[in-house]
């Protein structure tokens, strides 16, 4: 590659070099001889050879016959055909890596969130049921530990997205103070777990804007490292917290929030490097306290793409203070989200019909036990092929939709249903947290979004929002539900025909003794023990899924000593009546099984 341009600065300092081959004169700063073409297009340091650790510039662009030497000063050079190819194979490899490593990431996310949605959501489930302390505190450590993976997952997906630049920030009101005060209720029971004194300082002097502007939940996400750091990192002594108003103006402040911590601090070298993917102090810390190093890092990218900076004081043995600094906006109350909490009952979606579409069995299990507390009717598909059948020959207020699955997937399918005019609410509920995600599946026709795993409350929110907007839309056909389903045996036994008909049997054995006692215990008036008589046949009712009695018996079982005797007689009667008929026509299925 030689120079065919070249200013009067540089060349009174390397001589008259136009023509003469640039690698004869420049060099790598840090690695002697080692400028070769592959290296233009990537910012690089170089230096003159004739001058000592003098950096003249970097590399700063690259063009199709020629590229630029930027240091105060210029060089232009040209290049065969051959580099210039190379150049640009280059240029566009280092363009794909990024992409490459966040479509691994994403796949990776999706696999794991899957069995993720049953764990959580299940163990939620459990939680709810009547539990000895020791069964509860097993419930207590899954949850924890499951939360823990989760916000692992979301760690490495964050940094792969910041580091792409595919990672946008909020603007919305929020107030800080509030922020502040509920991260260190999050974070007071584990300091006091550890016998630490943990502590939320803010002077009376200190006057922060109630309303500010920016992103809440990223803010939140790097207060709640910095405060998880400290206690998880000091064995004794005090943790705390606290926030300071650098500069106020008329319409923004810059804010400092700082932690500060009595732990076992970090030598000089290490602080250096604090901010670096995947840091740790040494082996012996990382084995002690876990972690994975990547919260720091993390914290200090988001706060620098809020134009903010990190400050950071530590001596071993001592503690650390560790600070970041942002400006933000001033607010209005007006700029605040309207963030309404509802509390449901369990009779919220009795009569409303819900299709949960996906191919995966533990999700559909984990959606339908949820929906099942809310009385919704829930029937389930495993693909969109079955989806499609069932929607021909029922209307449904909501339909769930997976995306990957197999035969149709979620986009095809919702794209058949629109082409077919298909007017319903489609929801996505997916594992897939790929930026962009939530627009693919709108531009397909569905109404709304959610990921995986399900966080209860949000499903209950967004399916009653588009009830709400949808009540009467779609004409409801005529709809014959089965009286019962041998469906849910048949996979707890993993099709095992000869486990079902026991089971069918052990049914048609307990349930007159059961039904005996419950009509009993309600003619004495025993109200509860009919509560409790119903808890037991509450499972055997799902197992079966007698779903036209799961609301009636759940009523029945939520009874208290106060209750109204007389709301309870079409209840108990309507139990009798069903799971008489019930009983008949499993004798007959259990005649036809032993032939």
């Amino acid at each position: 590659m030689n120079i065919i341009q070249i200013s009067e600065v540089l060349k009174n300092i390397c001589g008259d070099c136009i023509g003469e081959n640039f690698f004869d004169h420049f060099e790598h700063l840090d690695q002697k001889n080692n400028l070769d073409p592959q290296t233009l297009g990537i910012s690089t340091d170089i230096r003159l050879k004739v001058v000592d650790g003098t950096v003249i510039g970097k590399w700063e662009e690259i063009g199709f016959q020629k590229s630029f030497l930027f240091a105060g000063e210029k060089v232009l050079l040209n290049h065969t055909q051959s580099q210039t190819q190379e150049l640009i194979n280059t240029k566009i490899d280092t363009e794909k890596t990024p992409d490459i490593k966040e479509l691994f990431l994403v796949n990776m996310s999706h696999e794991i969130r899957t069995p993720m949605n049953a764990i959580i959501s299940m163990t939620n489930q459990l939680s709810r049921t009547t539990l000895t302390d020791e069964q509860d505190y097993f419930t207590q450590t899954i949850q924890t530990a499951s939360k823990n993976l989760l916000l692992i997952i979301d760690d490495i997906l964050d940094l792969s997205r910041i580091d792409a630049g595919k990672l946008d920030l909020e603007y919305i009101g929020f107030n800080l103070k509030m922020i502040l005060s509920e991260v260190m209720q999050q974070m007071m029971h584990k300091a006091e777990k550890k016998g630490l004194e943990i502590d939320y300082i803010l002077r009376d002097d200190i006057d922060i804007s109630p309303v500010l502007m920016g992103d809440p939940h990223r803010i939140n996400q790097v207060i709640f490292n910095l405060l998880s750091n400290a206690i998880k990192f000091t064995d004794k002594g005090s943790v705390w917290l606290t926030a300071v108003v650098l500069q106020d103006d008329e319409d923004s402040q810059e804010i400092e929030i700082l932690v500060r911590d009595t732990g076992i601090g970090m030598d000089p070298e290490f602080v250096n490097r604090l901010f670096d993917n995947f840091s740790q102090e040494h082996e012996a810390v990382s084995r002690q306290y876990g972690g994975i190093g990547l919260g720091m890092s993390i914290s200090q990218k988001l706060i620098a793409q809020m134009n903010g900076h990190f400050n950071v004081e530590s001596e071993k043995g001592v503690g650390s203070a560790i600070s970041f600094v942002i400006k933000l906006k001033k607010g209005s109350n007006t700029d605040l989200p309207k963030a309404i909490k509802t509390i449901y009952n369990e009779e919220l979606f009795v009569g409303r019909k819900i299709l949960i579409v996906d191919d995966n069995e533990t999700n559909r299990l984990v959606a339908s036990t949820i929906l099942l507390g809310y009385g919704a009717q829930v029937l389930n598909a495993e693909d969109g092929d079955v989806a499609l059948h069932m929607v021909k020959e029922d209307a449904y207020d909501i339909i769930l939709m997976d995306i990957q699955m197999p035969i149709l997937d979620g986009y095809e399918t919702t794209r058949i249903l629109r082409q077919n005019e298909y007017s319903g609410t489609i929801i996505a509920l997916t594992a897939s947290v790929v930026q962009g995600e939530r627009e693919r599946c709108i531009a397909a026709g569905m109404d709304d979004y959610l990921t995986k795993p399900i966080i209860e409350e949000v499903l209950i929110d967004v399916i009653d929002s588009w009830i709400k907007k949808k009540p009467l839309d779609i004409p409801e056909p005529e709809f014959t539900q089965p009286l019962y389903s041998l469906e849910g045996l048949r996979i707890i036994s993993k099709g095992r025909e000869d486990f079902v008909t026991k089971m069918i049997e052990l049914f048609c054995g307990q349930v007159p003794d059961a039904l005996t006692n419950l009509n009993a215990c309600f003619q004495e008036n025993d109200l509860p023990q009919v509560s409790k008589l119903a808890h037991k046949l509450k499972s055997t009712i799902d197992h079966l899924e007698i779903k036209s009695i799961q609301r009636t018996i759940r009523d029945i079982e939520a009874v208290s000593e106060e209750g109204s005797r007389a709301e309870l007689i079409p209840m108990i009667d309507e139990v009798n009546r069903v799971l008489n008929q019930v009983m008949e026509e499993l004798q007959l299925e259990i005649e036809k099984r032993n032939q």
